[in-house]
């Protein structure tokens, strides 16, 4: 069914000669070309499709990609992707890397920015790099959270290794007119899985109705919101394990309803009530909070949007005419609408066709201007100004299939077809709040005895998990044997000398001549690396492990397209620069008290004695206070307090 859909304010024209792809289908299979090689070989040919943009002398290269949503009415955004230069950059570490635990890996020499505005403007996307370029020079320790900032629809990060981090994602709750965070998502995961990129991160801190979907998806279905797209457990904060969590999930899932629901009675009726109702609505029978709660959010996807019974709405209407002719008026126009079948009709066609049946034409006129978004029967009556004529148009919605799979509504059961027309969108999301709230979020002291008192501390470890990892491509690629151009495929990975086998880069696919030396070889192998790497911009390859060679002995001679090499180097001229983007090393040592030894991105304070750092939350500091000028840990306070005792 056709919908209403306004471009976004001071959207452009189409440039003359840009080409404009489909929304749904842009970097699906051919789609604007099938794109082979490596990651850097894939990202260039893509750019090629794109439009470039003009920017001043020094800032960042820009391309973009014009998206079109609809046809009828013509409505498009703009894909913008930015290359970022890490020698210029203002902060060439990044805290992403870091709190998700991969703060060994070398800086990349590029970053690319993957952004769709709100706004179709270059301007407004410079400001958006501008302003994670600023996030990303505050130290990780900070633990500050990434501003939800309704700027842009999708901000994605990917670094020349292939590496990357989906930084915003923004749907309907987040400030988008008319796409939805899901499709926003598939155009994301389109772009990954397209340009075979290695691993993405995201922070899972996503919210609807001011609910934490990372606690509601976690209950309903074992996994995050984002687990629909593949991406699982990465990095726990606070001392979390994957097992940790997984078990949280689990337990919090199979939380029985039957030994709930007498706890909570006790202390009101609202949650049996709220129960009760959605039991009646399923002919299977919930059992645990997870089918509740899969049940209330798969029911809600069914529900029309800003619907509601179209009797309780005249009822409470003041108006001159009864109630009767009200409904036999509005029955009459759903008819005349249902023999169009199910298009949009005008305001004026279908209230002549409607006169054959009521001639009271004033009464027609209050029907019409009161029918839009209300449910009769088994239909909802749509309203909106076709955006060319500038004409009221009526078209119907069958939502009869709504409950299909959960109940039979053909039963003949009247109260469960009055709870149908009865509830909406809205009211579901309100009970579904009142569930989150007084069973999750702040569980009475009823729910926090006896069985059920490790329903905080299930919650607590899976709000902690917001570390999120999808991973595109395990290991190597696999390559083609040697092609008719002569050339051959290496998976080359390196080995620094005195370097920890953890801080070795992962493989890339060097391409050489069939006729080239193991010299020519090894030069390629280090300009490769110093490409993707701005860490090893002095890198030097040395030898090829496991291989008894001479620089002038050919490669084909010694190994076939495909193969697997490990190339030994060195660092010229090392001056001490930190080239990993967890820095190199150092003294820093994390023990707080809730086991975590390493940094995860949330908020820590360093003990001013023996320089020990700790969570502020664990040590009792509250987010909204500073930290204070001087700290000492508990066990640095014991020792003073100790020698004190002595003096």
């Amino acid at each position: 069914m056709a919908r209403l859909c306004i471009p976004f304010e001071g959207a452009r024209k189409r440039k003359r000669g840009e080409q404009s792809f489909g929304f749904d289908s842009f970097c699906d299979t051919g789609n604007p070309t099938h794109l082979t090689g490596s990651f850097h070989d894939k990202l260039k040919a893509l750019r090629m499709f794109a439009h470039p943009e003009a920017v001043a002398q020094g800032e960042l290269q820009c391309h973009s990609f014009q998206l079109e949503l609809h046809r009828h009415p013509p409505t498009s955004v703009r894909l913008f992707v930015l290359e970022e230069d890490v020698e210029t950059s203002t902060c060439r570490r990044c805290r992403y890397c870091v709190s998700v635990g991969w703060g060994h890996h070398i800086i990349c020499s590029k970053r690319f920015h993957f952004v769709l505005p709100t706004k179709d403007t270059l301007s407004e996307v410079q400001n958006i790099c501008l302003h994670s370029n600023a996030e990303w020079s505050k130290k990780p320790t900070a633990g500050s959270k990434l501003v939800n900032t309704n700027r842009c629809l999708l901000h994605g990060v990917l670094h020349s290794n292939g590496f990357g981090h989906l930084l915003l994602i923004n749907g309907f709750e987040g400030g988008s007119h008319f796409v939805s965070g899901h499709r926003i998502m598939d155009l994301w995961d389109r772009i990954c899985t397209a340009l075979q990129v290695r691993k993405i991160s995201v922070i899972d801190a996503s919210t609807k109705g001011k609910m934490e979907l990372r606690l509601v998806h976690g209950v309903a279905y074992g996994e995050p919101w984002f687990g629909r797209w593949g991406y699982r457990f990465g990095h726990g904060s606070y001392g979390v394990t994957e097992q940790m969590y997984k078990r949280s999930v689990d337990a919090l899932h199979a939380l029985s309803l039957r030994l709930l629901l007498p706890h909570l009675a006790c202390f009101g009726r609202e949650i049996p009530v709220i129960v009760g109702k959605y039991q009646s609505l399923c002919n299977q029978v919930l059992l645990t909070l997870g089918d509740l709660f899969r049940f209330m959010i798969e029911l809600k996807t069914r529900l029309p949007p800003n619907s509601m019974d179209y009797h309780g709405a005249i009822t409470e209407a003041s108006c001159r005419w009864s109630t009767k002719r009200v409904e036999m008026a509005a029955r009459v126009i759903v008819e005349q609408l249902k023999n169009s079948e199910l298009r949009w009709v005008t305001r004026q066609e279908i209230r002549d066709a409607a006169r054959a049946h009521i001639g009271d034409t004033g009464l027609l006129d209050y029907v019409l201007k009161t029918l839009g978004n209300h449910i009769v029967g088994n239909y909802v009556v749509r309203r909106t100004v076709n955006p060319i004529t500038k004409v009221l148009e009526y078209c119907l919605e069958d939502i009869s299939n709504v409950f299909t799979g959960h109940d039979n509504l053909a039963s003949g059961n009247h109260s469960k077809s009055r709870i149908r027309l009865q509830l909406t969108r809205a009211q579901l999301t309100r009970d579904m709040l009142y569930l989150y709230k007084h069973i999750l979020k702040e569980p009475s002291s009823a729910a926090a005895t006896g069985m059920l008192d490790a329903i905080p501390v299930a919650v607590r470890m899976v709000m902690d998990t917001k570390q999120l990892v999808k991973e595109y491509q395990q290991g190597p690629p696999p390559e083609k044997a040697e092609g008719s151009h002569g050339y051959l495929k290496l998976s080359c990975s390196i080995r620094m000398n005195g370097a920890d086998v953890e801080r070795t880069p992962p493989h890339e696919t060097v391409v050489v001549p069939a006729h080239a030396t193991i010299g020519e070889l090894k030069r390629e192998v280090g300009r490769h690396f110093r490409a993707v790497y701005w860490g090893l911009k002095s890198f030097v390859a040395d030898s090829i492990v496991g291989v008894r060679c001479r620089d002038s002995d050919l490669v084909h001679e010694l190994m076939q397209s495909g193969s697997s090499i490990v190339v030994e180097g060195r660092m010229e001229g090392d001056d001490g620069e930190e080239i990993y983007e967890g820095g190199n090393g150092g003294n820093k040592i994390v023990d707080c008290l809730c086991g975590g030894k390493e940094e995860d991105g949330e908020r820590m304070v360093c003990c001013d004695i023996c320089e020990v750092w700790q969570h502020t939350r664990c040590v009792g500091i509250p987010d909204e206070d500073d930290v204070p000028p001087v700290f000492l840990c508990g066990r640095c306070e014991n020792d003073m307090l100790a020698l004190r005792n002595l003096a």
